[in-house]
């Protein structure tokens, strides 16, 4: 049963196929969640995400460049300000359950984003440590994750 959540925009999936893959040396591959992964053709996505987030240890919110500013269509509002956007959902969820660890992890030289860029439900993300992935220094970044 997978422990460790990987929450990401589709923007970034290249990233985290990476990351599963260097975590994946430290532990079984089944420990992690990704939705495109372990969500089956035909499931109901909102309580695929809801069952599994209950079952999480750790959320690894994977955070990219456009994480807080991509949008919809042009001249619309950042995805992550709209209460339907499923990043959000499933990050607010991972920080509302204290047992929880909820560790941002950014790549392609993503910086973590302000509170006033966030919603209030999301704010608390801002007060996490975080764990910068960069090619120069994947794979011993990689390890501090694992031993986190």
């Amino acid at each position: 049963m997978p422990d460790v959540f990987i929450s990401y925009r589709r923007t970034d999936a290249g990233y985290v196929r990476s990351l599963q893959q260097s975590l994946s040396k430290h532990f079984e591959a089944d420990r992690f969640f990704r939705d495109i992964d372990n969500i089956e053709a035909g499931v109901d996505f909102p309580q695929a995400l809801d069952r599994e987030l209950k079952q999480c240890k750790a959320m690894l919110v994977v955070i990219g460049p456009a994480w807080a500013s991509m949008t919809d269509k042009p001249g619309g509002g950042p995805r992550i300000l709209q209460a339907e956007d499923f990043v959000r959902q499933e990050v607010a969820a991972g920080l509302a359950r204290k047992e929880v660890r909820v560790i941002p992890v950014l790549v392609g030289g993503a910086v973590l984003p302000q509170p006033a860029e966030l919603p209030p439900e999301l704010k608390d993300l801002t007060r996490r440590n975080a764990f910068e992935l960069s090619d120069s220094r994947w794979e011993f970044v990689a390890q501090k994750l694992a031993n986190t």
